[in-house]
């Protein structure tokens, strides 16, 4: 059983590593986001979906060792890692405790940024359906008065030619 819980904890340090650098790319994706570098942008969706695949690999070897360590001490079929920490005997339930609490502090923070990432994605398409809009004519531009005001009826504007 010791060497199972051994092999959990490497598993579960490995996914801590792949979460970590999912963080660092999410950091780096917010302000290539707000600088528009699609370049850049493509290259760490790559690395991300890469990662992905990596954790989702590394949570089915931890669900095989958990199974197998959760059959060897006659567990429930549902338990978490938290729970499971808390049975396990020290040091390794103090290491698994750590371990739980990184993860779920790294993908709540993953999650904010994220968050934050899809709204300057959206932000940024609303502007440019606008400039779209606007070269294509199909937007009413209001005609201001030397006060600021809009004065009269909206003019439209058309900054394409269509009779070419």
């Amino acid at each position: 059983m010791v060497e199972k819980l051994r092999k959990l904890i490497q598993v579960i340090k490995k996914e801590v590593r792949l979460y970590e650098k999912l963080y660092k790319l999410c950091r780096e994706e917010e302000n290539i986001v707000i600088k528009g570098d699609l370049n850049r942008l493509e290259d760490i969706i790559k690395e991300e979906e890469s990662i992905f695949l990596q954790i989702r690999n590394w949570e089915k070897v931890r669900g095989r060792l958990m199974d197998s360590s959760r059959e060897s001490l006659s567990l429930p079929q549902e338990i978490t890692l938290s729970q499971f920490a808390e049975i396990v005997d020290e040091p390794y339930a103090s290491e698994l405790s750590k371990l739980q609490k990184q993860i779920s502090s790294l993908l709540e923070q993953i999650n904010k940024f994220n968050k934050s990432n899809i709204s300057l994605i959206e932000y940024s398409i609303r502007i440019i359906d606008d400039y779209f809009r606007l070269l294509a004519g199909v937007e009413n531009i209001p005609v201001y008065a030397s006060n600021g005001k809009v004065e009269g009826e909206r003019q439209k504007r058309k900054l394409l030619d269509q009779r070419t």
